[in-house]
């Protein structure tokens, strides 16, 4: 599908909302622009709704609704399409982490993959039984080169003290990890930071996600095995703000997080 062709009203709930919007604004005479000022957006948020790249909000909704009396049409289609199986769920995600101007995530398992060297994110692969390793390996890589661009997103980390203990791929592999995290933290542009083991229960232990930040936009993902869930309602992308920032509060600062990390390594030798 080229950028420019509606979405696949068969390929998932958002791609039948994104085909619903482009039929509807095209029967009304509408261009992109007639309906970005109706929904109260920009007119690429139209085009890239209407061809699957972006989800659609209630904002929208709710506001396209009433003004071409749908009776509710595009609210109910994001009410079922929140609870429907995506395939293309992660497809989705990569766009929207690529265009991110801010990114946060927690992890407390492993190093999340944008910040993997190739020899970790081939030993979790591995250990995965990944169908197709080397072409998995490829995007993973390919993920990171977002911290490359010419301006790149706010990267803020929170690790748990366990992923910096977790041996993944062996000694020289987990070593070799760990010292790129701490090469990555002196980037101006991340933040890295460690939820040391005395904090205790938090919510953290609830599991990994990264909220992405990225215009007007703001979504959260949660990880699964062998799956994952984009979050773009409002006030469910808050709680997860409102959990980031609570684990942030146990967390250690900048420096003392990198001497921790730091530590961990001499005790390897």
């Amino acid at each position: 599908m080229s950028r420019k062709d509606a979405a696949d009203p068969r390929s998932s709930m958002w791609g039948l909302i994104g085909f619903y919007l482009r039929f509807l604004r095209t029967t009304k005479g509408l261009t992109g622009p007639d309906a970005a000022k109706i929904a109260g957006c920009a007119p690429s948020t139209i085009s890239r709704i209407e061809t699957g790249e972006q989800r659609m909000s209630d904002k929208h909704a709710e506001r396209l609704d009433k003004a071409w009396k749908t009776g509710g049409l595009f609210g109910l289609l994001i009410y079922y399409a929140r609870r429907a199986s995506d395939p293309d769920w992660f497809e989705s995600f990569l766009v929207q982490e690529q265009e991110a101007n801010r990114i946060r995530m927690f992890a407390g398992q492993h190093v999340p993959g944008l910040l993997q060297t190739p020899d970790y994110a081939w030993a979790l692969l591995e250990a995965g039984r990944a169908k197709d390793k080397k072409a998995s390996h490829k995007r993973r890589m390919a993920r990171q080169e977002v911290l490359n661009r010419a301006n790149p997103p706010e990267l803020w980390v929170l690790l748990a003290q366990t992923v910096l203990e977790w041996p993944v791929g062996g000694r020289d592999v987990h070593r070799g990890q760990l010292a790129w995290l701490l090469k990555l933290s002196e980037l101006p542009h991340v933040s890295i930071r460690i939820v040391p083991t005395t904090a205790g229960a938090n919510e953290g232990l609830d599991g990994p996600f990264m909220i992405l930040t990225g215009g007007n936009d703001e979504l959260a993902f949660v990880e699964a095995p062998n799956a994952g869930r984009l979050v773009s309602e409002v006030d469910e992308v808050r709680d997860f703000l409102t959990r980031f920032d609570r684990i942030g509060m146990l967390a250690l600062p900048i420096g003392a997080s990198r001497e921790l990390i730091k530590k961990i390594m001499e005790q390897m030798t």
